[in-house]
């Protein structure tokens, strides 16, 4: 059974023009309400026999609403299920509206990592991003968390913003590492169909931003964060030895988890399945989802490789012998011999794994094995 569980907050002062996960701004107090007692009655629905390893509070923008929401959503899930002794809990905020009132509750109910929605240190950036925050926000709420006694942050950034400079970005990765953030992630970023930043960009993103421009800022900052001490553990997250995200990496791990809420996505017993993308349906009924894939064994084999070319270790051979009683040369030979005579993996140590030039294509490659 699922040892993870992730819960989706749909809620946001304002949506941000690049952004195509689902959520809503303008609902109010009475909506968020009734919105987390729908989300808790999903959650006792559940079988009470299994020990989580972890949870993950995101959104949207779980800083938005009261955290006695959040604490209530927790110590629904404690009263159902049992948590590991050592469960992650993790929560994104924005720099907008986290509070230390809020960070102190937080603490209080048991969170112990948060992950901050920085983007950028650089308000020009943050500007073209649509972010409601400025440079000294994002500051302040690091060093918010830091002083509530938060050690596990996580920081967020963009990178291959239209106007952004590498130097600009190394800056801000500097700047995170200099305040003591333990996990960095870098994403760069991408023109997603029916969002506003497809409307102003559509095709034209390559022309401010070419992609070998965009690779090489990546793979600087990819370089200057194992120079700082983070070690690069997936294609976007880096952090310092011991920090890696714990649920983050039970999706690249294969494993099942819970999905609680509207527009959230669960896995378990076999089935990948999808919670409609709609508050008012969600409360009226928290237990209508979408069968989206039926994992069946041969479909978790060939989906093992896909997750696991993500991370820096690659597909372990032995493991994947293990996990389906098949060798993955055996079933994988073909493949790995043609990128490997491309360049893009490299098979040796027991393990199969991306090339510099392979995470630059790694899409493609990842997508071979499905």
């Amino acid at each position: 059974m699922a040892k993870h569980i992730y819960c989706h907050i749909p809620f946001c002062a304002a949506k941000c023009p690049y952004c195509d996960f689902y959520s809503e701004a303008g609902r109010d107090s009475e909506c968020v309400s009734r919105l987390i007692e729908a989300m808790c009655r999903e959650i006792s629905s559940y079988k009470a026999d299994d020990v989580i390893s972890t949870i993950y509070i995101g959104g949207g923008t779980p800083s938005f609403i009261d955290p006695a929401h959040i604490a209530r959503l927790l110590d629904t899930i404690r009263g159902r299920f049992t948590a590991a002794e050592d469960c992650e809990i993790t929560i994104e905020v924005n720099p907008s509206s986290l509070t230390e009132d809020k960070a102190l509750k937080y603490k209080a109910a048991g969170v112990n990592r948060v992950s901050v929605g920085v983007q950028s240190l650089h308000d020009k950036h943050l500007a073209t991003l649509g972010r409601l925050h400025d440079a000294s926000k994002a500051i302040d709420c690091i060093n918010i968390l830091k002083e509530t006694g938060f050690g596990n942050i996580s920081a967020d950034l963009i990178i291959a913003v239209p106007g952004q400079s590498t130097d600009d970005a190394l800056e801000d990765l500097n700047t995170l590492a200099g305040m003591g953030v333990k996990h960095i992630s870098t994403y760069s970023l991408s023109i997603e169909h029916g969002t506003p930043f497809f409307a102003r960009y559509g095709d034209t993103i390559e022309d401010l931003v070419p992609p070998e421009e965009e690779r090489r800022m990546y793979h600087t900052l990819r370089s200057e964060l194992e120079r700082l001490g983070y070690i690069p553990y997936e294609i976007s997250n880096s952090c310092r030895p011991g920090y890696e995200s714990r649920h983050n990496s039970s999706y690249w791990e294969g494993e099942e988890y819970y999905g609680i809420g509207a527009g959230a996505h669960g896995y378990v017993d076999g089935i990948r399945y999808a919670h409609p993308d709609d508050i008012d349906s969600y409360i009226g009924d928290p237990f209508t989802t979408e069968t989206e894939e039926v994992m069946d064994e041969d479909s978790a084999m060939h989906e093992y490789p896909f997750l696991k070319l993500r991370t820096s270790e690659g597909v372990d051979l032995k493991a994947f012998a293990e996990r389906f009683g098949r060798e993955f040369t055996d079933v994988f030979g073909e493949i790995v011999r043609e990128n490997v005579n491309k360049g893009l993996l490299t098979a040796g140590g027991g393990h199969v794994r991306l090339t510099d030039k392979g995470i630059d294509w790694s899409n493609a490659v990842m997508s071979g094995f499905l």
